[in-house]
């Protein structure tokens, strides 16, 4: 991997006021490692993250073996892609296996680069899979706010079975607009199909897991601990978001834990 990219992202997360220190220097004090970071991130939370950068496409048994080797050392990891590895924008097909394994790491999202003459671009590339099993709608968001860092354990169902420490680098207030970009995007799609579609029963119900922002096919347990805490953060008596804003999140919170217990026939 070339320094510049490597050298040109770390000096972003310098940026972020969550980031006590990045480097790409190699941690001497780590032994026994089988795949080296890119990046070295600390946060003022006392938090670890690994960033790794791919400029080839990788194979879904590394993408698992790093996320093993960080968790048992208590380091959540993270993936910047090249950008031309992934789906254009305006795409709809199917993905690659690793291309789906990070979407369901980052909730239906890949982080990328773009190689500019100016430097580099940071890019989300929106993956929302369609009512049409496998079939995904690709977007790019190419003003990506690059200000926020935080490391938190998952746990998985699918793909990358497990509980693993991730890495996330997008802030709440853009994780809502891209919420409220993919319910357009699933608008559009459904536009453009050759039959109407009832609108309820077209939406996948990836699009109920990810208004509960957490991983698609998660468990009960999982799901209603989500709703909980979204309800708290959102109910209008309480929130600390403007109230309208408050009310139609809760709405969106609550029809998605519900939808879910629907289609999972949970009681």
């Amino acid at each position: 991997m070339p320094t510049s990219i490597a050298d040109q992202i770390k000096n972003r997360f310098r940026g972020i006021q969550d980031v006590k220190f990045a480097s790409t220097a190699r941690d001497l004090t780590l032994t026994s490692r089988s795949h080296e970071p890119d990046i070295i991130i600390e946060t003022w939370m006392n938090s670890r993250l690994f960033v790794y950068i791919f400029a080839a496409a990788p194979k879904p048994r590394l993408i698992k073996s790093i996320l093993k080797q960080n968790t048992n050392a208590s380091v959540g990891t993270l993936f910047f892609v090249d950008a031309t590895l992934l789906p254009g924008d305006g795409y709809c097909g199917r993905l690659r296996d690793w291309q789906d394994d990070l979407r369901v790491m980052n909730m239906g999202a890949v982080f990328a680069f773009a190689i500019k003459e100016a430097g580099i671009r940071l890019i989300q590339v929106n993956l929302e899979e369609t009512a049409q099993r496998n079939q995904f709608i690709v977007w790019h968001t190419v003003e990506f706010p690059f200000d926020a860092v935080s490391v938190r354990l998952r746990e998985y169902h699918t793909n990358i079975r497990g509980r693993w420490y991730i890495g996330d680098i997008a802030s709440a207030s853009f994780k809502r607009r891209i919420s409220e970009e993919r319910a357009r995007q699933r608008f559009h799609y459904r536009s453009k199909q050759t039959q109407p579609l009832d609108s309820a029963r077209s939406e996948p119900i990836s699009a109920a897991y990810l208004a509960l922002e957490i991983e698609v096919g998660a468990g009960q347990d999982a799901v209603k601990e989500a709703f909980r805490s979204l309800a708290r953060k959102y109910h209008p008596d309480v929130s600390e978001h403007e109230k309208d804003e408050a009310e139609k999140r809760f709405r969106e919170v609550q029809s998605a834990y519900d939808r879910i217990k629907s289609h999972r026939r949970w009681q």
